[in-house]
């Protein structure tokens, strides 16, 4: 099951390492990696509230669920603080570092997740393995459109930063089928700490980039994407 849900993982983040291939291949415009981000973070947003919240309350009790969703919150927030003020004063070959970190800190709880509906039983979350496909593809387009042709980083040493954050992310994968393995109380409570850590992430960093760099017709797209994903979710249910 762990190795199972390592696999899944490992699919929901591939869109990283294509997103920044296809950037190092093509060069896509900043307009379409806003409008893909948006339409991600929409179907993000979607699946956080349909896939994680409200199928935690059904099992656990809404107080303690309520504080885990803080508590997740508040460690990403400490995380992607620090990694801000490392940016900062990182000189420009260390920025490389710094946007590896970040990756992955985005990318542990949503495929933390996805382990933890695989070990669950019911089957990986359709609706929610398409948000984060959504939501990974653009932030690789992102990361190496800024990385490219910068002192130090060839095309090669930046899609070997980015097969260290899928990895990172099959690893977490596995991790959230262990969790799920110690109860249904625990499990809910980590996919309400997971969704605080989503939330967070969709405010402080996807939804501002998917704007800056789509414009104004971001917010459109990002509708779209919720609607894509709620009616994923009305149809596997």
């Amino acid at each position: 099951m762990i190795i199972r849900a390592a696999g899944v993982g490992f699919l929901a983040a591939l869109p990283l390492l294509l997103g920044t291939w296809f950037a190092l291949r093509r060069r896509p415009s900043d307009r379409t990696i806003g409008l893909v981000a948006a339409f991600g973070a929409g179907a993000l947003i979607s699946a956080v509230s349909f896939e994680l919240v409200l199928d935690a309350v059904e099992r656990g009790n809404p107080w303690a669920l309520a504080a885990c969703l803080a508590l997740g919150a508040i460690v990403y927030y400490a995380g992607d603080r620090h990694l801000s003020h490392r940016k900062q004063a990182s000189a420009a070959n260390a920025r490389g570092l710094a946007i590896l970190m970040g990756a992955a800190l985005d990318g542990i709880p949503e495929s933390f997740i996805l382990g933890i509906s695989v070990a669950a039983g019911a089957g990986v979350s359709v609706p929610f393995f398409v948000a984060v496909v959504l939501s990974n593809l653009p932030e690789g387009m992102a990361s190496a459109a800024e990385l490219s042709g910068e002192s130090g980083y060839a095309d090669r040493r930046i899609l070997l930063m980015w097969s260290v954050v899928v990895a990172v992310s099959a690893l977490a994968a596995g991790l959230g089928a262990l969790v799920a393995g110690a109860g249904a109380a625990a499990s809910a409570g980590a996919q309400a700490f997971a969704a605080g850590a989503l939330l967070t992430m969709l405010t402080d960093d996807l939804i501002p980039e998917a704007r800056e760099r789509g414009g104004i017709t971001a917010g459109l797209a990002a509708v779209f994407g919720f609607a894509v994903a709620f009616a994923l979710h009305q149809l596997g249910a």
